[in-house]
């Protein structure tokens, strides 16, 4: 049984909760022993985001709260610590839970720099625990049909490739979200997914290039493209009036037709126009995330899918992208760091 300790209980970790409680209930070896927060009134409140639950939690599995992480972890002794705290925190957490012998499974942004990234993976090599880093977007099922499509060549050579991300402001954080400026933009919280999957299923990018714009919210727009020798893929994403519905969504040409998702629906149209849906496995990508890390911890498999490396380059991309955007947009060279 892998026993689970939550470390932030707002936002995010909503999704966590309900996925530890549905796992659980359907015999999966885990359970979500306890949670930390500094707020006890997270305990019995769930804080609405930009994506819904898949379900109400019913008949709650007890779990121990508490507001001072570090007993938690001293009374509890969890087999993982699940990290759903601001990104500022990541780094000193992460590495303190894995000095004390825990496995660590951290929200993204994995951090707030490369280099404080590279830290973390090398207190994960050092000290021989598991870490890996919410990139929930690399087991949603849409995106999973997408690279396998890649890979296989089912639909021939990829041509072009358009990913955009969409979401209403998160006014569901408090405000040091609203007024965290580059902590807090798009490119960290939206544009991290796709820049994660992208380079997952294409690879690093010989040059990146990136237009951030402030238009009501502070770096609320980007528009960003990842170049490789034949193939320009281009990422969008904005954060939206309050009211606007969360969208997720990718076009991708290939020889043989265009692969398109929106809003859940995955679908295949050829060259003739014949559109064929596609189904694709209901679920999400942050059960999927928390069903692979139970399974390779129970296992002792190691991390294939999603090691923390491939988390650290979404970091060093991000900086990347800065730069381009201080310098008008200009093309850089992507240099691989790991």
């Amino acid at each position: 049984m892998i026993k689970v300790a939550m470390i932030g209980f707002g936002g995010i970790a909503g999704a966590h909760r309900y996925a530890y409680w549905y796992y659980q209930r359907a015999g999966l070896p885990v359970r979500l022993v306890a949670a930390a927060d500094v707020d006890p009134s997270k305990f019995t409140t769930i804080t609405k985001i930009n994506i819904a639950l898949r379900g109400e939690i019913v008949d709650e599995l007890p779990f121990n709260t508490y507001t001072d992480w570090r007993e938690m972890l001293e009374k509890e002794q969890p087999d993982l610590v699940d990290i759903c705290l601001p990104t500022a925190f990541h780094k000193a957490v992460a590495i303190e839970a894995m000095e004390r012998g825990f496995h660590v499974m951290c929200e993204k942004p994995m951090a707030d720099t490369f280099a404080d990234c590279c830290e973390m993976v090398q207190v994960a090599e050092k000290t021989g625990r598991q870490l890996m880093i919410a990139q929930c977007v690399r087991f949603q099922p849409e995106y999973e049909y997408l690279q396998q499509a890649v890979v296989d060549g089912r639909y021939g050579k990829v041509l072009a490739a358009t990913f955009g991300r969409y979401s209403p402001f998160p006014t569901w954080n408090s405000t040091w979200r609203i007024h965290a400026g580059r902590s807090g933009g798009c490119l960290p919280e939206l544009n991290i997914h796709d820049i994660d999957v992208i380079q997952a299923i294409f690879g690093q990018p010989q040059t990146v290039s990136c237009d951030l714009q402030s238009k009501v919210y502070p770096y609320d727009f980007a528009d960003t493209v990842f170049s490789y020798p034949e193939l320009d893929v281009h990422i969008k994403s904005a954060w939206y009036d309050k009211d606007y519905l969360f969208n997720a969504c990718y076009e991708v040409e290939f020889e043989n037709g265009v692969l398109s998702h929106e809003r859940g629906e995955v679908r295949f149209t050829d060259r003739d126009g014949t559109v064929c849906p596609i189904t694709v496995e209901d679920a999400d990508g942050v059960m999927g995330e928390i069903r692979y890390m139970v399974n390779m911890l129970e296992s002792g498999a190691e991390n294939h899918r999603n090691p923390p490396t491939a988390s650290a380059e979404t970091i060093y991309a991000l900086e990347k992208l800065y730069e381009s955007a201080d310098a008008g947009g200009k093309s850089l060279l992507y240099r691989e760091m790991l």
